[in-house]
């Protein structure tokens, strides 16, 4: 079993201003992209694609240092679509899976392995991570909707379009793990985010 995960850092990050791009803020002990790829390098997966973009000079002497592939989105600009359309183009075409994460929701191992062993026992097309009657990130994918995925535009609202398509498709994984619930996309999020992750 064969799962690629995409890594989105591609975005502007204009909502977090003045702080740094949120890949490049503190996240215990270090810098949230390397959390997350630390995560996901973790977790079961056969290949890590992280895609960037903006300040991507920033990010590549990082992610250099690990053990992924680094791809740049020259259309970031156009939004995250584009962002998750470099990455399936980039992933290994024998791959079953596909996880899709952003930089700005914090993640952790035993949530990814458990949406693989989800997916991989049922009959459904998507796993979505569920907590506490709510569901959350990240989501994997089968490999079956890869061309479907490719597909995707900002118009129609994305992977939420995907979602609506395939709803009686998917699996959803129950988690004991507020983390599927975070989002860091300001500085009152991320604030709120670290002293969640403390207690």
């Amino acid at each position: 079993m064969k799962v690629s995960a995409i890594l989105l850092s591609a975005g502007l990050s204009s909502r977090m201003r003045p702080l740094p791009h949120k890949g490049l803020l503190q996240w215990k002990g270090k810098t949230l992209i390397e959390h997350q790829i630390q995560m996901l390098l973790n977790s079961n997966l056969s290949e890590i694609i992280v895609v960037v973009g903006h300040e991507a000079e920033k990010f590549f002497p990082i992610t250099n240092q690990y053990p992924v592939k680094a791809v740049y989105n020259e259309n970031f600009l156009q939004g995250k679509c584009s962002s998750i359309i470099k990455g399936l183009q980039s992933i290994d075409p024998a791959c079953d899976m596909i996880l899709i994460t952003a930089v700005d929701q914090p993640i952790d191992d035993t949530v990814i392995n458990h949406l693989i062993q989800s997916l991989q026992e049922s009959n459904c097309l998507i796993a979505i991570p569920l907590n506490n009657g709510k569901r959350g990130h990240p989501i994997l994918f089968s490999k079956n909707i890869i061309h479907v995925l490719l597909s995707i535009q900002e118009e129609t609202q994305g992977l939420r379009n995907i979602i609506r398509k395939y709803e009686n498709q998917i699996v959803e994984a129950v988690i004991d793990n507020t983390l599927i619930s975070q989002n860091i996309n300001t500085p009152m999020d991320y604030r709120m985010s670290l002293t969640i992750s403390n207690s």
